[in-house]
């Protein structure tokens, strides 16, 4: 009984409805890669944030951010967007990115991709991102 509550939530309420926290396959990304732009950065750093500095940080950006992360709920819960926007709230959502983030070890599985890419290939790659716009790896 007490594994039970010791266990990482496999699952969260949106709305009405209970889903399952997904596992980031190859396909899934695909699919976060096609949608996400700018807010992926945005997303790494508000998830890099102590609890005390999140709410601040949320707030700032809170006119990319509350779109792009019911959005980004739809895409991973499989729910429609407009079924979100009429019943999930804003802390669902965050709740359920949150987890996905945590379920899937992002922290780490970025710090591994990281370890991979051998210096001067990483500075070529953060070369081409400054030039196209967009943020360091």
């Amino acid at each position: 009984m007490l594994d039970h509550f010791l266990k990482k939530k496999d699952r969260v309420k949106l709305g009405n409805k209970m889903v399952e926290i997904p596992k980031l396959t190859r396909k899934r990304l695909k699919k976060l890669t096609e949608h996400i732009g700018t807010i992926g950065d945005y997303l790494v750093k508000l998830f890099m944030q102590s609890e005390e500095d999140r709410a601040v940080f949320i707030v700032a950006g809170a006119d990319v951010a509350i779109d792009e992360i019911y959005e980004l709920t739809s895409l991973l819960s499989d729910l429609p967007i407009e079924y979100l926007d009429e019943e999930a709230s804003f802390a669902q959502c965050t709740e359920f990115l949150r987890l996905t983030w945590e379920r899937n070890d992002m922290n780490a599985a970025l710090g591994n991709v990281d370890g991979l890419i051998p210096p001067m290939a990483k500075q070529f790659v953060q070369s081409l991102m400054k030039g196209m716009g967009q943020s360091n790896l």
